[in-house]
């Protein structure tokens, strides 16, 4: 993928590339609450290690990650399949590419929401357990997808996304300055259960809402006060184009883009230039941006977001998430 900036867009993206945002990956099941059944019979046993990693303790881990694009990949291997896996805090589930596993005879097709609409069915499939090296997760919900389209898009052997619900009971410390990425397990609370895991202290918090996996943090731009997802799978941030004009005052247009869903669905977008956002006490003074309809994640989700803030946010923070306390915490870039 050619390099974003603010000078100049390519007119064609597909739908992970420029923004690998909430919907893209995370699904409606068409139950009330979201979450359907599965059959206990419907199980499959997998066991991912990260060959790179640094086990600190059986409740911390240390993993180094690459940028593709501006998407975060760590190396890793899931029984005999070795490749990258994709760092995704707006994605729900663990996500498998089905050209590489079996969803076996008892597989559960469920709908998938993107942002361009509706897509492929999908197979959710129960993962008895999950190794993460010396982390051992239980009853871990995968869904089988497709991901032959990024594979292509970004010349990299994808084998899986890492959602919310296998990082949901860690820290999830992502150091963009060092390119690792640290787990860290906690209790119920959010208190690290390791004691003896490194701890820095952060120069800032906040507190953000968690509706379902996603993480809603409070903005303000040009005095307007926004809600807007954070999001480690979105390269670009986006923009509800439905937003106060106040807002669209600090938006530079650059050009018009066809944002490509996985549904092959093609929707003209606008791109450009988000100039002075306010995350609590987090200033960011210009990020790339694309003008679009949020309709699909806000319907899908049951929620009222006016934007997804990704890489353009966190590209030059050092940023832990903590989804017991509800909170995430900044710490200073280290002096080389």
């Amino acid at each position: 993928m050619p390099p974003i900036s603010a000078t100049g867009f390519s007119t064609s993206w597909s739908l992970r590339a420029l923004i690998s945002c909430a919907c893209m990956l995370t699904w409606v099941s068409g139950y009330a609450d979201g979450r359907p059944e599965i059959d206990p019979a419907d199980g499959m046993l997998c066991n991912l290690s990260f060959p790179q990693a640094a086990i600190a303790d059986v409740n911390t881990i240390y993993i180094p990650f690459t940028l593709v694009g501006q998407l975060i990949m760590v190396e890793a291997r899931v029984d005999t399949v070795s490749g990258f896996f994709m760092l995704d805090t707006g994605s729900e589930k663990l996500v498998l590419n089905k050209q590489y596993f079996e969803a076996g005879e008892n597989g559960r097709a469920i709908a998938a929401v993107g942002n361009t609409g509706m897509v492929n069915a999908v197979i959710e499939k129960r993962v008895d357990s999950l190794q993460l090296d010396q982390l051992v997760l239980r009853d871990i919900r995968a869904h089988l997808v497709d991901l032959h389209h990024i594979e292509l898009k970004k010349n990299t052997r994808l084998i899986g996304i890492l959602g919310h619900d296998v990082y949901q009971d860690f820290e999830v410390f992502i150091d963009f300055q060092s390119k690792v990425i640290v787990l860290t397990r906690v209790d119920k609370k959010g208190i690290r259960i390791d004691t003896l895991a490194p701890y820095e202290v952060p120069y800032d918090s906040m507190e953000f809402e968690l509706r379902h996996h996603l993480i809603i943090v409070d903005t303000k731009v040009n005095a307007v006060r926004l809600k807007m997802i954070l999001d480690s799978g979105a390269e670009l941030n986006l923009i509800d184009r439905q937003v106060n004009r106040k807002v669209m005052d600090k938006f530079t247009i650059i050009k018009r883009v066809n944002l490509l869903g996985v549904g092959n669905k093609e929707v003209e977008v606008l791109a450009g230039v988000m100039n002075e956002v306010q995350c609590g006490n987090q200033y960011s003074e210009k990020m790339n941006t694309l003008l679009t309809s949020l309709d699909e994640i806000n319907q899908s989700f049951d929620v009222n977001v006016q934007g997804v803030l990704g890489y353009e946010f966190l590209k030059k923070r050092r940023v832990m998430i903590n989804y017991q306390k509800r909170k995430l915490y900044f710490f200073n870039l280290v002096r080389s």
